[in-house]
């Protein structure tokens, strides 16, 4: 479920069905939709979540699942391309039951139990990610 709301620029507000994957449904939406950069955000709660950190000595994200529900204190990503797909490029902090929070890069296999989200697209060209042999990371890269 979303909705376009014009206030001079275009503003889609929603949620995503419990059981989604967090991730992949925002990608579904952002291609159904043909977004191709801007920004996200959302708030709610997840039934399991993996997230990952990328430790820059190794140049290696490191990974963490977690097999209980949490909520999402926040989430924010933007959105551009990587290897000729649009790529949401998100992070999100969690907090569990002991009230103590984590957090890194959004993976895969984050379920939804209740999701709300704005994107707010912007006009023109994307940025294209890149692998950036300095750090590891695909970056944007003039």
């Amino acid at each position: 479920m979303f909705r376009k709301d014009k206030t001079g620029s275009v503003v889609y507000q929603g949620s995503l069905p419990k059981g989604t994957d967090l991730l992949n449904g925002l990608t579904l939406l952002l291609e159904k939709e043909n977004i191709t950069c801007g920004i996200i955000s959302g708030i709610g709660a997840v039934t399991q979540a993996r997230i990952a950190f990328f430790n820059h000595e190794r140049k290696k994200y490191e990974e963490l699942f977690v097999r209980e529900g949490m909520e999402i204190i926040s989430l924010k990503g933007n959105i551009s391309q990587k290897d000729g797909f649009i790529f949401p490029h998100v992070h999100a902090v969690l907090s569990g039951r002991d009230f103590k929070a984590i957090g890194g890069h959004l993976l895969g296999d984050t379920l939804v139990y209740a999701f709300e989200f704005e994107i707010i697209p912007f006009q023109g060209e994307p940025f294209i990610r890149q692998f950036d042999d300095d750090t590891g990371l695909y970056l944007w890269m003039e």
